[in-house]
């Protein structure tokens, strides 16, 4: 008998009765404060006045508010903002397109409020900001004022920024204003760069204004699709673009999907930004279907870096002929590489885990167990091969780099390590030709014996709060 398709929530919910609905949403206004205020808001649908000053309530008293946001907080402000900010969009933005214009345009000048009063490393406050950004962009496009005093109420906007969150204004532009309004803007501030760049003494550095206008206008060429806005920009004050610069271009010309235009900035070296020029060199041949140039490209970077992603970019554009030779150069490569980790962590990706293993075993010494970033992933991938002596290579690498740092914050890293390698001993499997379990744990202990923290986590009587976030999966 077929199985009858499960019932998702709105179609069952939609059989229910309205009495019953009225009663669930009772019980939840009682025990939850959101559904409370969710449910009074909608009583005052049809007065968008008072649900509108309902909503600059909050902001208010937000703005009057003290309180910090730590790190570890900052989230929760962050997903609170955001909240409001789509309340007023769902809820006012139909029914009062300027009041909820006026309540994202508060928002935006608060901006400072909101930065101030929380730890932004994780970004969150910038990214409610860029929200509330895109709302007022949103909300101008539904008022029925005339188009032509959007362009210098937006550019207002995004000039009193001192935070660099208001770019959205005009990378987004477009939400509000047509091309030919953004091209006006272009050209007005084109002429502004133009005007101080005339007046600033020739020899000098430009003044901080030309980059806050040059950034303007890059942020107009992403919204136009069209880098020439950018790369004019840029040459203006800078007739001879550094690599960063360079790089900026090409990327632009990429994103806008114009490789040829790119290829004009790629031809010469930069320097210490080389590595990025050869594969956005690379990237660009590729767009143009130019495989026979972009191949020997790819090819020198893998055998710069023997890294996985490097390899099956070059191998991607190969004809299906030179694939078979491709793999056989890069395993030959990695049985002699002078990277271990990057060459048994190849080797592993080409189906070879008795050569990756070998290689980590011929010279155990060899491994640097401050190279986390490569170690842990192939640790985990030696153990998905069943590679355990491979896997204890790494991990008393790992193991033994964190104790002789002293690194206090990874002990519990290490004490993870640390039952690992006894779980592979206990196992019973031979771990030869490295030392035995035994000898390598009486090393660890005659060594670092006096790191009292490090053994209580071992014990497990001592467990540090950032453990609980960084877990690795053993």
């Amino acid at each position: 008998m077929a199985k009858t398709p499960t019932e998702d929530l709105e179609a069952f919910l939609r059989r229910q009765g309205a009495g019953d609905l009225i009663a669930l949403l009772l019980e939840l206004a009682k025990d939850h404060e959101a559904v409370r205020a969710r449910l009074a808001r909608m009583q005052l649908a049809d007065r968008p006045d008072k649900l509108a000053a309902g909503f600059r309530k909050t902001l208010s008293g937000w703005r009057r508010s003290t309180r910090f946001y730590g790190y570890r907080e900052a989230g929760e402000f962050g997903r609170m903002l955001d909240g409001w900010l789509d309340q007023v969009a769902r809820e006012l933005l139909p029914k009062d397109p300027p009041a909820a214009l006026m309540l994202f345009e508060a928002f935006i000048e608060a901006d400072s409020a909101w930065f101030d009063r929380a730890d932004d490393s994780g970004g969150v406050i910038g990214d409610a900001v860029r929200a509330a950004c895109r709302h007022w962009l949103q909300a101008a496009a539904r008022c029925e004022t005339p188009r032509e005093v959007w362009p210098e109420r937006l550019l207002k906007l995004y000039d009193a920024d001192q935070y660099g969150a208001r770019e959205e204004l005009l990378r987004s532009a477009g939400l509000l204003l047509d091309e030919p309004a953004q091209r006006g803007l272009v050209a007005r501030l084109e002429l502004q760069l133009a005007q101080v760049m005339d007046a600033s003494p020739r020899g000098q550095s430009p003044p901080d204004g030309v980059f806050r206008i040059s950034g303007a206008l890059s942020l107009l060429a992403e919204s136009l699709r069209d880098p020439d806005i950018q790369v004019r920009a840029t040459l203006r004050y800078s007739p001879n673009p550094n690599p960063a610069q360079r790089q900026a271009f090409v990327q632009a010309y990429l994103d806008a999907d114009r490789p040829a235009d790119a290829l004009a900035w790629l031809q010469d070296a930069w320097g210490y930004l080389d590595g990025s020029r050869q594969d956005l060199l690379a990237e660009a041949l590729e767009r143009l279907g130019r495989f026979q140039e972009s191949s020997p490209i790819r090819q020198r970077m893998f055998e710069r870096t023997l890294s996985g992603f490097d390899f099956q970019r070059w191998l991607e554009h190969l004809p299906e002929s030179e694939r078979d030779g491709a793999v056989a150069h890069a395993r030959q490569l990695a049985r002699s590489h002078d990277d271990l980790a990057a060459a048994a962590t190849l080797l592993l990706q080409l189906g070879d885990a008795d050569a990756a293993e070998g290689r980590l075993l011929a010279e155990p010494g060899r491994i640097d167990g401050n190279d986390y970033g490569k170690l842990v992933p192939l640790a985990k991938a030696l153990h998905a091969h069943d590679c355990p002596r491979g896997e204890t290579v790494v991990y008393r690498a790992l193991l033994k780099a964190i104790l002789d740092r002293a690194y206090a914050r990874a002990y519990g890293h290490a004490a993870r390590y640390w039952r690992r390698l006894k779980e592979i001993a206990g196992d019973g499997a031979s771990l030869l030709p490295l030392s035995s379990h035994e000898h390598f744990e009486a090393e660890i202990r005659a060594r670092h014996g006096r790191k009292t923290a490090f053994w209580a986590h071992v014990k497990g009587t001592r467990r540090d709060r950032h453990d609980e976030a960084d877990d690795l999966d053993l």
